[in-house]
């Protein structure tokens, strides 16, 4: 018997998991061992694709199943077998052309399984890929070759003044799908259950985890979902206010060793 056994941590990447220069502190990694060595699950929870996760999963003991693109891909860790996929659709797409049309200064990025498309660049758009590292393809919406039941997620990037406006555009559609901001310049469109607390919900059920034992991490607006539903929830101090005040434990921000934080919480209370 471990003394974390049947308790799940689902964490957010960037300003949570992964400090100001996108590295994970040694402290962090030697934490998440001792939790895992001695019976807990820990996942990452994220709007990046898997495929953006490949160098920090080779470092971490991701020994639960990974939460992708908001909650829309689960992913078995251990057997790296999709257990959960919901895609978008038609209605999607035509609403990303309206956006293109409307507002062609702001960036489209499309987000699959193992790949993404770029249909309308802009420097935010270019420096999101250059932070996320992972190759992509330039090319029309109509030209992504795979139904838009398999895009994951759609994102729109700019200023956030800029992106504020597409928000106001797309406010009516609000109860067809999950539409949330993952930083001031990154507005998401995923399934209508594709946000972070369906993901780790049904993570959890996979494990067979009581809900009062799911803990979840995250300092963004697109980790709400994910707070609200969990056992025990923290935000690092760097989180956005809205963050902060919802959640039950406030760990050192995300240049000090975040995880480090709930590791030594969870490590005093059980």
């Amino acid at each position: 018997m471990g003394k974390f056994d049947g308790i799940f941590i689902a964490s957010d990447m960037d300003g949570t998991l992964l400090n100001d220069e996108r590295t994970i502190g040694a402290e962090t990694i030697e934490a998440l061992e001792y939790f895992t060595d001695n019976g807990g699950y820990f996942s990452l929870a994220t709007g990046r694709t898997r495929p953006g996760t490949a160098a920090y999963r080779r470092i971490l003991p991701c020994n639960g199943p990974g939460v992708y693109l908001n909650g829309a891909i689960i992913c078995d860790e251990t057997t790296e077998q999709v257990v959960y996929m919901e895609g978008l659709d038609d209605r999607a797409k035509e609403l990303a052309r309206k956006v293109m049309q409307r507002f062609p200064h702001i960036g489209i990025e499309v987000f699959l399984l193992d790949h993404s498309y770029v249909c309308n660049m802009c420097e935010i758009t270019r420096q999101h890929f250059v932070n996320l590292d992972i190759p992509y393809t330039v090319c029309e919406l109509d030209d992504i070759a795979e139904p838009t039941d398999e895009w994951g997620k759609i994102n729109f990037t700019g200023e956030h003044e800029q992106v504020e406006e597409v928000r106001q555009f797309l406010k009516d559609w609000e109860d067809c799908f999950n539409l949330t901001f993952s930083t001031p310049i990154y507005y998401e469109m995923t399934c209508k259950g594709g946000h972070k607390g369906d993901g780790v919900r049904r993570a959890a059920e996979y494990l067979g985890i009581k809900p009062e034992l799911v803990c979840c991490v995250g300092d963004s607006n697109n980790d709400i979902p994910m707070l609200t539903s969990a056992g025990i929830s923290f935000a690092p101090a760097n989180a956005r206010k809205e963050v902060l005040e919802l959640a039950d434990v406030i760990v050192p921000d995300n240049n000090h060793d975040t995880l480090k934080g709930v590791v030594k919480y969870l490590d005093s209370k059980f």
